[in-house]
């Protein structure tokens, strides 16, 4: 996929984001690392009124999420080039004849900053490989449609990447029928930030997508500020 040291059409270079991390500031170790995902990840109150805690609230940080060559997803060992992956769960009760909608926050930071580039390489492939994926024993998402980004291309002037996925979510448990699903990740540096946001209806998807939109600005704003980068 594009990223922000590709060249553009034109056979001009791509914009360098202006973001800037202070290398004294940026994880080294797995502790400094979970330190600043769980300042960063985002939680009920990153989502507006209403929104709750779901149950577990929080990952363990061990886990690594896989996607199998079968599409479904497993978890496995912590790969050696990410410092810390970490995962926050929230949900919004189903109320009004609005079904409930189901969030997560994740943050990962890697070694390397190309090492966070090939996640954002990687996250784009596995939607292509596999538009129908299964999250958990009962829940699915199909008809995956994805676009990643380099900073300063399709409008992207605040991070080094940026991917959107789009599909339906399928659970039982919400009711009949697939319901929306949207994963918004970026890259800062080292560091991914993603938001999935799954179920919502007869929530508008305009609604869904700001709220999603709201809390990936918080983490990068975080991030910003605690890594000394420049925006």
């Amino acid at each position: 996929m594009p990223t922000s040291a590709q060249t553009g059409q034109a056979g001009t270079a791509t914009p360098t984001p202006r973001f800037r991390a202070d290398p004294a500031r940026v994880p080294t170790t797995r502790a400094a690392a979970l330190d600043l995902a769980r300042a960063v990840a985002a939680g009920p109150d990153s989502y507006g009124p209403g929104y709750e805690r779901r149950s577990p609230y929080e990952s363990d940080p061990a886990d690594w999420p896989v996607l199998g060559t079968d599409c479904i997803w497993r978890q496995e060992k912590q790969p050696d080039d990410v410092l810390a992956a970490f995962t926050r769960y929230s949900r919004l009760p189903a109320s009004g004849g609005r079904g409930e909608v189901r969030l997560a926050a994740t943050v990962t930071v890697h070694r390397t900053t190309a090492q966070a580039d090939l996640e954002i390489a990687e996250t784009l492939e596995q939607a292509l490989r596999c538009p129908d994926q299964q999250l958990r024993e009962t829940e699915r998402i199909s008809g995956l449609n994805s676009i990643g980004s380099g900073y300063g291309m399709n409008g992207d002037l605040s991070v080094d990447d940026t991917l959107m996925e789009m599909g339906s979510y399928l659970d039982p448990a919400l009711g009949n029928g697939p319901t929306q699903y949207y994963w918004n990740q970026v890259r800062l540096g080292p560091v991914t930030l993603a938001v999935a946001v799954q179920g919502g209806r007869g929530i508008a998807q305009i609604d869904l997508l700001t709220t999603q939109a709201r809390a990936v600005g918080e983490m990068k704003s975080m991030v910003r500020t605690r890594l000394g980068g420049q925006k």
